[in-house]
């Protein structure tokens, strides 16, 4: 609930009609008109009051009458009806004042002040909005003829309107001139000490062999564009040694995937890291061991590899720990395969969606999306699928946000919309749709 008037109407009204005709001069205090916008109902209270000077002739009747008028259309409030002493005689005794009206009829009392409360309630129409409250005072004789109608200005009316709910949009992705993908890995290839030759039965090769396989076998030799392999060594030996065991185990990996998948060695880009300190220091600083400061420290030296392992190996125990637990894990193969999808046509991403979504690009599962009709369950669950496979993607985002607010999750919508692109007019559209329903369920 909200006042919708103003103090200087209040003030404008008392000033108004104490300047009518009438002897002593009715006045309206205590105007309060609000909006209940949990029923859309105009309210109105006010106090007539009824001075000492204003007298109603005995045989006479006063009807004070509210109405709310518009440019083109007015509502009438209930009356009040303020009798003079026979004329309320004369009525009572010929059963003249209706029942509903019992609550509203006044006898004067010359010479004395008198205030009628008033309360009235009305439903509010869009027309009253820039309308104004006026009083009717009618003064009527013998017969109910109107002797003198007077209308009085009591206040303007703002009733303020509750903002529109923009439309909600979908934001049409851009599509993929090429759709290409960047798959990354790490395989941990066991190797016998100092040897760059794989042996397949070697200790985990056999699990981290067929991992790289399971990979590969995902594509066709003439959909990857690029393959590359960065080898890591341990801090463990001499430097030299390192540099080549790195470089001999990388190669060695390359020639297995040439071999077996028939990929060209040409598309297939090699590089390596002799001594994975990157990797030490981040084991160190997630580490439980008492020399832990000591161990970071050595690491950050700008001193020569081979300097940094004699010092660690002057703490046995540790440099024991590491030998056992950090350096395997240091010595890997870090992969990424550069691939190109194939296009899919809307009907038949529909079907490419259900069984391996990642093949598609967010404009293919958008196309299929509306190809099902907007606002079916297919639709929504096409949509829901590509912001899960491309949780990133500012349009898969926003249009996963409008799918929540089309589907009453108001919540879900503001958790996509923190990823969606705010500057596009989509989502300036959406971010405005949700503040004005925010807004609006905050009231109820």
């Amino acid at each position: 609930m909200r006042n919708i008037f103003i103090t200087g109407f209040l003030l404008l009204s008392i000033v108004t009609l104490q300047g009518q005709s009438y002897p002593g001069g009715v006045r309206v205090e205590n105007l309060n008109v609000q909006l209940l916008e949990d029923n859309n109902l105009l309210d109105v209270n006010l106090d007539f009051v009824l001075p000492e000077g204003l007298k109603v002739k005995t045989n006479r009747m006063m009807t004070l009458t509210p109405i709310v008028r518009g440019t083109s259309n007015q509502e009438l409030l209930p009356s009040v009806y303020v009798y003079g002493r026979k004329r309320q005689i004369l009525s009572e005794r010929n059963d003249r004042i209706p029942e509903e009206e019992t609550g509203r009829v006044f006898r004067r009392t010359n010479k004395q002040e008198q205030v009628i409360n008033y309360s009235a309630t009305l439903p509010a129409e869009p027309w009253m909005d820039q309308s104004e409250l006026i009083l009717e005072l009618d003064i009527c004789g013998c017969g109910n003829q109107s002797e003198d109608i007077t209308y009085l200005s009591l206040t303007g009316i703002d009733i303020p309107r509750a903002p529109e709910l923009p439309a909600i949009l979908y934001r049409v992705p851009e599509a993929e001139k090429v759709k290409r993908r960047v798959l990354q890995g790490q395989a941990y290839i066991d190797f016998p000490i100092n040897e760059i030759v794989i042996y397949p039965d070697y200790m985990r090769n056999t699990i981290e062999l067929a991992k790289i396989d399971s990979t590969l076998r995902g594509f066709e030799a003439s959909d990857i564009q690029r393959l590359s392999l960065h080898g890591f060594a341990s801090p463990e030996g001499s430097y030299n040694n390192n540099v080549y065991l790195a470089k001999g185990r990388t190669q060695a990996l390359k020639d297995y995937i040439i071999r077996k998948f028939k990929i060209p060695g040409t598309i297939i880009e090699t590089n390596y890291t002799p001594e994975n300190w990157e990797g030490f220091i981040r084991l160190a600083e997630s580490s439980q061991l008492k020399e832990k400061e000591r161990i970071l420290e050595i690491a950050g030296k700008d001193i020569e590899p081979d300097r940094k392992e004699a010092e660690l190996k002057a703490m046995p125990e540790a440099f024991r720990h590491m030998t056992r637990n950090w350096f395997p894990v240091l010595r890997h193969t870090n992969y990424e395969i550069e691939y190109v999808l194939p296009e899919y046509t809307a009907v038949e991403a529909r079907g490419v969606a259900m069984e391996n979504p990642s093949q598609l690009s967010v404009r293919e599962m958008y196309d299929a999306a509306l190809l099902c009709g907007r606002g079916s369950e297919e639709y929504y669950q096409l949509i829901e699928t590509a912001v899960r496979t491309y949780p990133d993607n500012p349009d898969a985002n926003l249009n996963a946000a409008s799918a929540a607010l089309e589907q009453g999750d108001i919540e879900a919508a503001q958790k996509y919309m923190q990823k969606a692109d705010l500057s596009t007019p989509e989502g300036k559209n959406n971010m405005e749709y949700i503040k004005i329903l925010k807004k609006s369920n905050d009231k109820k």
